[in-house]
C-alpha cells in the first residue's frame, strides 16, 4: 500500500486486527525483512509495517534528514492512518534509533517498547575509525584510475572491508543522512524511555555489539536484556521462532 506524508510517498503494509504493533526496520532493509515475524504477530495484533523514507519502496526524503526528522516521520505517518494509540513499537538497528529519538522525545508515547540490535551508541574515535576514513578517502582516488573501471565496486567495498564497514559504500545518495546518523549518540533519548523495554541481541551481532546492548540496558529503566545464541545483526531472520518467542512473552 502507498501513502502520502507530509508531501513524502510512503510504502506501508497494514495487517492483522487488536492493538497496534509497529515496526520499524533497519538502514538498507525494508519491510519485508519482518514477514514471518509479522505473519506470527498479526494473528494477536495489528501489525504495521513501512519502508522508512530512502528504503525499499520509499523514495529517498528531498533533505538530509537527522533521526529527529524520521521520528517525527513516523509519528505524522501514524496520525495519518488515524492511529491513537500504539501497544508497541519494535525497531531493529536503524529502526531501533528512531524509536529511541521517538519514544525518548515523547513524539510516540507506545505501551511497549523492543529494541533489536538497536543502533545508537557513538563509537570512540578509535584507531579503526580513523582507517576507515583514510582507507575511504584513499579508496575513491584508486578508484577512478582507468585500470580499475571495471573493478570499481568490488575495490572500494575490499577497501571499506578492510576499515571495518560497508555501510558508507551502500549508503550511495544516501550517504548524508548515514553520516548525520552515526555522528549522534542516543543515550540520553533511551534514559527518558520509562515504558518497559526489551532488548534483543544476537551473540555474533558485529554491526551493533552486545556491549551496545549492556549500555542501552543500562540506561533504560524498566528493560530486560536477552541475547540469542549463534545469531548474529538479523537475529530475527536467524532464529525468527526463538524471536518471535521472545517478544510475544514480553507482549
Amino acid at each position: 500500500m502507498k501513502l502520502v506524508v507530509n508531501d513524502q510517498l510512503v510504502s506501508y503494509s497494514d495487517e492483522g486486527a487488536g492493538p497496534v504493533l509497529v515496526i520499524l526496520h533497519g538502514w538498507g532493509a525494508s519491510l519485508q525483512t519482518f514477514d514471518t515475524i509479522a505473519k506470527r504477530l498479526s494473528g494477536r495484533f495489528r501489525v504495521i509495517r513501512l519502508d522508512l523514507p530512502g528504503f525499499g519502496q520509499s523514495p529517498k526524503p528531498p533533505d538530509s534528514w537527522f533521526i529527529d526528522d524520521y521520528a517525527h516521520f513516523i509519528a505524522s505517518f501514524l496520525s495519518k492512518l488515524g492511529v491513537l494509540s500504539v501497544y508497541a513499537i519494535i525497531g531493529h538497528s536503524f529502526g531501533g534509533r528512531i524509536t529511541l529519538k521517538a519514544v525518548g522525545k515523547g513524539y510516540i508515547i507506545p505501551q511497549k517498547v523492543v529494541l533489536i540490535g538497536s543502533a545508537g551508541i557513538k563509537p570512540s574515535e578509535s584507531a579503526q575509525k580513523l582507517l576507515y576514513k583514510s582507507v575511504a578517502k584513499v579508496g575513491k582516488q584508486i578508484a577512478k584510475l582507468p585500470l580499475f573501471n571495471k573493478l570499481q565496486v568490488k575495490l572500494r567495498r575490499r577497501l571499506y572491508e578492510s576499515a571495518g564497514s560497508t555501510d558508507y559504500l551502500e549508503a550511495d545518495t544516501m550517504r548524508t543522512i548515514f553520516l548525520h546518523t552515526i555522528a549522534e549518540d542516543l543515550q540520553a533519548d533511551a534514559a527518558n524511555i520509562k515504558q518497559p523495554c526489551l532488548l534483543i541481541w544476537g551473540e555474533n551481532d558485529d554491526a551493533t555489539p552486545v556491549a551496545d546492548g549492556r549500555i542501552l540496558h543500562s540506561a533504560i529503566r524498566d528493560s530486560q536484556f536477552v541475547v540469542v545464541s549463534r545469531a548474529g545483526h538479523f537475529v530475527y531472520t536467524d532464529k525468527p521462532d526463538e524471536v518471535t518467542k521472545i517478544i510475544e512473552d514480553f507482549l
